[in-house]
């Protein structure tokens, strides 16, 4: 780890975990630089290059800024990556960003004034842009500013991404970010703080801005499967009985789901199959009418 060069004590360290490919250099100097531009401050940047396919380029200019401190792990993990950088942690806040995102300008600002002017908060999120291609939305709907975001609130509408929240190191420690989820690890890390007892605060403001592409994470196959597991995890953790019905509800919608990408992949036994799991969870007979999907000679790929 390089040593920290910062002068004086920042409020506010943002975590960036990364592959520092060669392909993705223009995206991370990009990523750096909106960092910078989110606050009047100083602000603490913890890059942690994690796994073997950095290049040497990327890595050698990260060294040589003057506002990041930079970690090397051999994990290639991004969630991992996180984790270390949650232990360098030593400011009163911190915040993450993934390495292909942008902080919009004053962003961390907005987020750092809510937080001060109420020291019951652990942490403020916020809205956020999600830009796929040509199209750009706001990624929250369903929230209005200043709403306070609980257990339930997580299954209408999640709340909580890599680049839209700002924590509280005091009340928000290493150990939320120990037992991390595999590619739903936000909305798992949601619901530990909330089921911990944790407040937050939820602004209708966009400060980020998403890129969507091809090969991201979220469009995987393993993505969505994860989902299942995510989903036994938060039922072990012993909710509240109307959040653990709300779980097995999408639970239900999960297998719905994936019962549709089988059929629209020709895989009709798999869909039937992940169909009746469906319908076995509470409120699973609003899939019932899609049965006559799985028929055998009735089009594919329908909902």
């Amino acid at each position: 780890m390089t040593m920290d060069r910062i002068s004086h004590s920042p409020l506010v360290t943002v975590i960036v975990p990364t592959l520092a490919e060669l392909c993705r250099a223009a995206q991370i100097k990009r990523c750096i630089q909106s960092i910078r531009n989110s606050s009047d401050e100083t602000l603490r940047i913890i890059v942690v290059v994690n796994g073997n396919r950095h290049d040497a380029s990327v890595v050698r200019w990260f060294q040589e800024q003057d506002d990041i401190v930079l970690i090397q792990i051999p994990t290639p993990s991004s969630p991992n990556a996180v984790l270390e950088g949650r232990r360098h942690v030593t400011t009163p806040f911190f915040s993450t960003l993934d390495d292909d995102d942008e902080y919009l300008p004053c962003a961390t600002d907005v987020k750092l004034a809510a937080i001060l002017e109420n020291d019951a908060l652990d942490l403020v999120a916020t809205n956020l842009y999600r830009h796929d291609g040509n199209v750009e939305e706001r990624r929250y709907s369903q929230h209005q500013n200043r709403v306070q975001p609980d257990l339930r609130s997580l299954f209408s509408e999640g709340w909580l991404c890599s680049g839209n929240a700002l924590y509280r190191s005091e009340s928000i420690g290493i150990e939320f970010f120990e037992n991390y989820h595999l590619y739903a690890e936000w909305t798992w890390l949601a619901f530990q703080l909330m089921l911990a007892g944790r407040k937050a605060v939820f602004l209708d403001v966009p400060t980020s801005r998403c890129y969507v592409t091809a090969n991201s994470l979220s469009q995987s196959d393993a993505y969505h499967n994860a989902y299942f597991s995510l989903f036994e995890r938060m039922l072990a953790s012993a909710p509240p009985p109307d959040v653990a019905r709300l779980i097995r509800k999408r639970i239900s919608a999960a297998y719905h789901s994936e019962s549709v990408r089988a059929l629209q992949s020709g895989n009709r036994w798999s869909a039937l199959q992940l169909h009746v799991k469906s319908l076995l969870q509470p409120n699973g007979l609003r899939y019932l009418l899609y049965t006559r999907r799985l028929i055998p000679g009735y089009p594919d790929g329908k909902q």
